[in-house]
């Protein structure tokens, strides 16, 4: 198990990290948003920190339910492919401002970023939860924050 445990924060790291370089291009490929994508490309930088700061706790409080790990892995696994087939599209293709607000919110609203959100949004019951909870306890909801941007900026 700790090995599938090992796999799975991997590829929780590299999640957040893959999200992070895209919104970091997003903040280069469109500068009248760039504070906005590279703000939550920040906060999805520290992510990526916060998960590997507690790695060794992961192992000592069993928090993680090992009949779905493998599935959740299966689908870090598949999110992290189509991010990184997307920084390559936005790299080099001629995406409008709303095709990158478009697929921010398809991806915070994914599987694999939604367990994050929900993890940081669960009842404490462990070291590891009140770790994340404190130190990422003033983030909003970034799909929440997206929406109120084009709502805000006139895209919806």
């Amino acid at each position: 198990m700790d090995e599938v445990i090992k796999i799975y924060l991997a590829e929780s790291v590299a999640l957040e990290l893959n999200i992070g370089d895209l919104y970091q291009l997003f903040s280069a490929k469109f500068p009248e948003d760039y504070n906005f994508w590279w703000n939550i490309s920040i906060e999805e930088m520290n992510h990526a920190a916060l998960i590997e700061s507690i790695n060794d706790i992961f192992f000592t409080e069993n928090i993680l339910p090992a009949d779905s790990i493998e599935q959740q892995i299966k689908e870090l696994q598949r999110m992290n492919v189509i991010i990184k087939e997307r920084i390559e599209v936005f790299k080099y293709g001629s995406q409008v401002r709303f095709d990158a607000f478009n697929f921010a919110l398809e991806l915070e609203n994914s599987i694999g970023e939604s367990h994050f959100e929900l993890f940081m949004t669960a009842r404490p019951n462990s070291t590891v939860m009140k770790i994340f909870q404190k130190l990422n306890g003033e983030d909003i909801n970034h799909a929440k924050r997206i929406e109120k941007y084009l709502n805000d900026n006139g895209f919806v």
